[in-house]
C-alpha cells in the first residue's frame, strides 16, 4: 500500500513549499489595482452626480405637485389665494413647512406623505418663490434647487 504524497514539516526537515509574494508580484498587483481605480473612479463620480440630479428633479417635481394639488382643491372651494407664504430666506425648511398654515387650516408639511417636506440630495432645503400676477399670467410659484440648478415654475 502506497501512502499519499504529503510533505510533513518535521523538526529537522525543511518543507519545500514557498509562501508569500515576491516583490515583483506585489508591485504588479498594486499597479493593476491603481490603474483600475483610476479608470473606475471618474465613472463612479459621474454616475453619482447624475443620480443626484435625478433625485433633485424628482424632489422638485414632488414639491410642485403638492402645491398644484392644493391649487386645484382651492378651485373647488372658490379660494383665490392658495399659495403658501414665502419664507423670508426662501428656504423650504422643516420649521417653515410645519408653521406655515394654508387656507384650509393644514400646514405645508401636511401636503406630503409622512407630513414632512423633503430636502434635496445634499440634505439642504429647496428654495420657494412666489411669482406675482402679471397682465398676461396669473400668480404662481417657482421651486429651485440651489445645489443642482434644477428649477420648476407653475402658473395656472
Amino acid at each position: 500500500m502506497r501512502l499519499p504524497n504529503i510533505i510533513f514539516n518535521l523538526p529537522g526537515k525543511r518543507a519545500d513549499l514557498k509562501k508569500g509574494f515576491t516583490l515583483l508580484e506585489a508591485v504588479v498587483t498594486v499597479s493593476i489595482m491603481g490603474i483600475l481605480a483610476a479608470v473606475v473612479t471618474p465613472t463612479y463620480l459621474q454616475t453619482q452626480t447624475e443620480a443626484k440630479l435625478v433625485m433633485s428633479q424628482a424632489g422638485v417635481t414632488q414639491l410642485q405637485q403638492g402645491f398644484i394639488n392644493l391649487y386645484f382643491e382651492g378651485i373647488f372651494k372658490d379660494e383665490k389665494n392658495v399659495w403658501p407664504d414665502e419664507p423670508s430666506d426662501h428656504k423650504m425648511t422643516f420649521s417653515w413647512s410645519e408653521s406655515t398654515i394654508l387656507y384650509d387650516g393644514r400646514t405645508v408639511a401636511q401636503l406630503y406623505s409622512g407630513s414632512k417636506i423633503i430636502y434635496n440630495p445634499y440634505e439642504r432645503p429647496f428654495l420657494y418663490y412666489l411669482l406675482p400676477e402679471t397682465p398676461l399670467e396669473p400668480a404662481g410659484f417657482r421651486i429651485d434647487d440651489p445645489d443642482t440648478g434644477i428649477s420648476l415654475s407653475f402658473r395656472p
